[in-house]
């Protein structure tokens, strides 16, 4: 997983066990689960952490033990674990193992696998978790992290595997004790309005959100790895350019421009090949690559036409997603892409694919033969960015975004961004190469948590 973000959507469906977790931005100074906040309809009580690292993150409300932990909801990993320095769960059973899960940041949530009675939601199950007092691992005030990828990827089922405990990830639980249930989740990231920053969304356990029930027709996108949410991807489309193939890898199935993308609610932003990052950023005026950080740091005001394409189908970015803001050490703005140039040297994925390209779709995640029948597992998604009227808000969001981050109005005289760049006198644009000390301590980037 790498981090996240997301806002409040309206829309709770009654069904037998299935369930719709609405969830709400909180700001950074306000508690992680305040009295507003609260929605007495919303089971998981889902919400978008944001602090001033830029570091966002989704969280929901899980009870292990009697006691109430707000984990994040990552798509890359499968594993819950819990910090448990403060929070004690009751009635646990210690398997007298232990296990450890390592990102590539070099954050680690590791210590004994514990079993308790865990809710989650209208869903209560017996399960192993990772008991991880004093983790670094944690981010903006979480207590824990609910992983809810494939199985193949759970580190505890994979050291239980040994023991008479059953290591079966939350989901796997979940759905064996619901037959009837289908065996999928959907994510809806929405983006604030006043600010241009994700605030809330959808999440649902086997149901669709009845507002973008298009996503039944939309193509099934067939996962062809054991163990991460990875499908073909045809190409990209940068300002009406078509960019597709260099692929570093090859499988079964694979097209000759195809290339291999992970979608991963747990990234905040994307990690991309620098082909595909210098088709997207290379172009713009005052555009500079940090090397160090794999970011290109661009003028605030440039705003980008770019698309994602899966089984032929175009699928927009909004352009406040294509760049991202933080703040310098002077207390200015400082602008930098959505999609991060990778290190390379991955042997399962091109591209990692996180919130800078999900705000702007629904998305499916069909679970299949990873949990049981012979189905294959697959994604679907729906779009939900319209281009035309993206383009046009581009500028408000961006100035409004802007100003949230520095606490001064927006000025009236924000211009609005042309395609592949402009003028960047709106934003503490780069005449060196000296920000990525910048940039790493003022966005933390969010990006050095998949795991390893």
């Amino acid at each position: 997983m790498l981090r996240l973000s997301i806002a409040l959507l309206s829309c709770l469906i009654a069904r037998s066990s299935a369930v719709s977790f609405p969830f709400e931005a909180q700001p950074s100074t306000v508690p992680l689960v305040g009295d507003s906040s609260k929605d007495a309809s919303n089971p998981f009580n889902f919400s978008n952490v944001n602090n001033i690292k830029g570091s966002d993150v989704y969280i929901a409300t899980l009870t292990a033990g009697g006691t109430a932990f707000q984990v994040q909801l990552d798509t890359g990993s499968s594993d819950l674990w819990l910090d448990t320095t403060k929070l004690k769960p009751s009635g646990t059973q210690d398997t007298g193992v232990s296990t450890a899960i390592t990102y590539g940041d070099g954050t680690v949530a590791q210590g004994s696998i514990l079993i308790a009675n865990v809710t989650f939601g209208n869903f209560s199950v017996p399960q192993a978790f990772i008991s991880a007092p004093g983790t670094n691992a944690t981010t903006n005030g979480d207590t824990g992290l609910l992983g809810v990828g494939p199985p193949l990827l759970s580190a505890i089922s994979n050291t239980l595997q040994t023991t008479t405990f059953s290591g079966k990830t939350l989901l796997e639980n979940v759905f064996a004790a619901n037959p009837s249930e289908p065996n999928y989740i959907t994510f809806q990231l929405s983006r604030s309005e006043t600010t241009g920053t994700t605030s809330g969304g959808t999440f649902t356990i086997g149901e669709v959100n009845s507002t973008l029930s298009g996503i039944s027709n939309a193509p099934k996108l067939n996962v062809v790895s054991k163990d991460r949410w990875i499908v073909f991807m045809d190409g990209i489309i940068v300002n009406g350019k078509n960019v597709t193939g260099n692929s570093a890898l090859s499988v079964t199935g694979q097209g000759p421009t195809q290339t291999l993308a992970n979608l991963d609610t747990g990234t905040s932003l994307a990690l991309i090949p620098q082909f595909y990052a210098d088709a997207i950023y290379s172009g713009v005026p005052g555009a500079q690559l940090d090397p160090s950080t794999g970011l290109y740091i661009v003028p605030c005001d440039t705003k980008i036409d770019l698309s994602f394409v899966f089984s032929g189908v175009a699928y927009p970015v909004h352009p406040i997603d294509t760049v991202q803001a933080a703040t310098s050490t002077r207390g200015t703005v400082i602008c930098f892409g959505g999609f991060q140039v990778s290190p390379g040297g991955d042997t399962d994925e091109d591209f990692l694919l996180g919130d800078s390209f999900l705000r702007s779709v629904y998305s499916l995640y069909d679970f299949g033969s990873f949990i049981s029948g012979t189905t294959p597992p697959f994604l679907q998604l729906l779009s939900t960015t319209d281009a035309s009227t993206a383009d046009s808000e581009f500028a408000t969001l961006s100035a409004q975004r802007n100003a949230s981050i520095t606490g001064k109005a927006p000025s009236s005289g924000g211009g609005g961004g042309s395609s592949g760049g402009g003028s960047g006198g709106s934003s503490d644009a780069p005449r060196s190469m000296v920000f990525s000390t910048v940039l790493l301590s003022a966005i933390g980037l969010g990006l050095g948590m998949a795991l390893i």
